[in-house]
């Protein structure tokens, strides 16, 4: 079927991350190398203190900015923080749940999502599977469901649910898989469309709450960032410090965004869109994500922000799993730094043009964050040598590079800007021990997040490799280690697993 081959169209790498840098930018990658080495050779003194000015800088203006935008959000205000009856008929509403090898994860899934409070015959759940997964492919037919296209007719409780068969010849990302299924969101007339990972938990009327605030808030406003919370974030340090870098993200930074009218990196679930914007700012080919990208969503936030539109915040909660191991971190971060210097590198190919379209300092904004932020975790760790060295060897060469006014710039970058940042994270965590029992015994592991930034560190120089190597790729994060069904809510209804043969794609007519 036509509607299913979407991911296999041709798109010009222009406008996605398929290719990594556009013409100009090896352009001007050359010249910057070039003059970098020849000032090396013959002015390696001067050359290595302008290099160490321009990394303060760059530290202080990163620092001013996230500074004011997480300050901005404290000032932030719902639009709409309580559910409102209304007696307006609901709209179809679409939820796209992308799985990749999660067999494991597909019954509470369907459970979970099946506890959403929106009218069945408005509700359509897209479940997005891959052809040769055939352990998901089985998992789902073992609790009933079918797969569009295949001609059966809707029934019983899981009739709003239906599986869509990822078919080959695209990448095998999620955005691929979600451009698969978003033809299939319009045919069956959606005016809303959600996305969920596997593991995810979203309140019960969170569907409701956002075709609620959607009616409240201005026209420009096309998509509704739900907030995503860890549920196990008491299991070790790694948990932990991913459970307050959230709460500081969707409590300080993000609502700092949304209310300075800056465009927003979107999260990759729980964001609520327009259906109608989400088809005005599609790629060539009718692809709304970029199936090459890694970290599609904040792409896909440039894209909005280019188009004039705007996203705010819905009142409502997901709850997600926490990475526990070391090599989970890894792998996710790989992926967010990675993608985020993919999504950076595809909005400044034009810079004019993006500027233009997206207005010069929204734009600037933009960038700061998506380079900004892994350039940062590359950097840490070549200062804290630096910083190693000279308390080691009290070396007149590491005293050079740092003339007066950026070495005092840089001590208190040093000092204050890594006090204020554990500042946060405490007193994070203290106000919501206020709020839920047992957070306080979470204090300790703030003092880890050093070690946790060092690690991410290295994620960030592999991600580079990968990304200078052309073997990127998509390091998916396992879910459910920690969970059996005795972890589902009161009343959750499982189906029970029969045994009927393996789903397979539907045949062509």
């Amino acid at each position: 079927m036509a509607e299913e081959t979407v991911g296999a169209v041709g798109i010009g790498s222009g406008n996605t991350a398929e290719k990594l840098l556009g013409t100009g930018q090896k352009i001007a990658a050359g010249m910057v190398l070039s003059a970098l080495g020849y000032g090396l050779l013959f002015h390696p003194r001067v050359t290595a203190t302008a290099v160490v000015t321009a990394c303060v800088v760059f530290y202080l203006l990163f620092a001013l900015f996230k500074l004011l935008v997480t300050t901005a959000g404290r000032g932030h205000r719902m639009l709409l923080t309580t559910l409102m009856k209304s007696s307006r008929e609901l709209p179809h509403y679409g939820v796209l749940l992308p799985v990749h090898h999660e067999a494991n994860m597909l019954r509470r899934l369907v459970a979970r999502v099946s506890q959403l409070t929106y009218p069945r015959e408005k509700l359509h759940v897209y479940l997005l599977i891959e052809q040769d997964d055939a352990e998901t492919l089985a998992a789902a037919a073992a609790i009933g469901l079918r797969v569009h296209g295949d001609g059966t007719t809707a029934q019983g409780p899981l009739s709003h649910v239906v599986v869509v068969v990822i078919p080959p010849g695209g990448p095998k990302t999620k955005p691929n898989a979600m451009n698969v299924a978003f033809p299939i969101v319009v045919a069956d007339g959606c005016r809303y469309v959600t996305i969920y990972d596997a593991e995810d938990r979203p309140d019960p009327d969170q569907l409701l709450l956002s075709v609620s605030t959607f009616r409240l808030a201005r026209r420009d406003v096309v998509c509704l960032q739900a907030e995503l919370v860890f549920w196990n974030d008491d299991t070790n340090w790694v948990s932990a410090l991913y459970w307050v870098g959230y709460k500081v993200h969707f409590r300080h930074f993000l609502p700092g965004l949304v209310r300075l009218g800056l465009p927003v990196p979107l999260g990759g679930t729980s964001n609520h869109f327009k259906v109608t914007a989400l088809r005005e700012v599609a790629l060539p080919g009718g692809l709304v994500w970029d199936p090459h990208n890694l970290t599609e969503d904040a792409d896909l936030g440039a894209r909005l922000a280019a188009a004039g539109y705007r996203v705010d915040l819905l009142a409502s909660v997901t709850l997600e799993e926490a990475p526990v191991s070391s090599r989970v971190v890894d792998k996710q971060q790989r992926r967010w730094k990675g993608g985020y210097l993919q999504t950076a590198l595809v909005h400044s190919r034009r810079p004019f043009r993006s500027a233009a379209r997206m207005g010069v300092h929204r734009w600037l904004a933009f960038l700061l964050m998506t380079y900004g932020t892994p350039l940062t975790f590359l950097l840490n760790p070549l200062f804290l040598a630096l910083t190693v060295a000279w308390f080691a060897t009290g070396s007149e060469l590491i005293v050079d590079l740092f003339p007066a006014p950026i070495y005092y710039t840089a001590t208190a970058l040093l000092v204050i800007g890594n006090f204020g940042i554990m500042l946060e994270l405490v007193q994070t965590t203290l106000a919501e021990s206020q709020f839920t029992k047992g957070r306080f015994r979470l204090l300790k592991y703030m003092f880890m997040a050093q070690v946790m930034w060092l690690w991410m560190s290295v994620s960030t120089y592999i991600a580079v490799f990968e990304m200078l190597t052309g073997k990127r790729g998509w390091h998916k994060t396992p879910h459910g280690h920690a969970e059996s069904d005795d972890d589902l809510e009161p009343g959750l209804s499982l189906p029970v697993p029969v045994a009927p043969p393996r789903l397979a794609a539907p045949s062509a007519p």
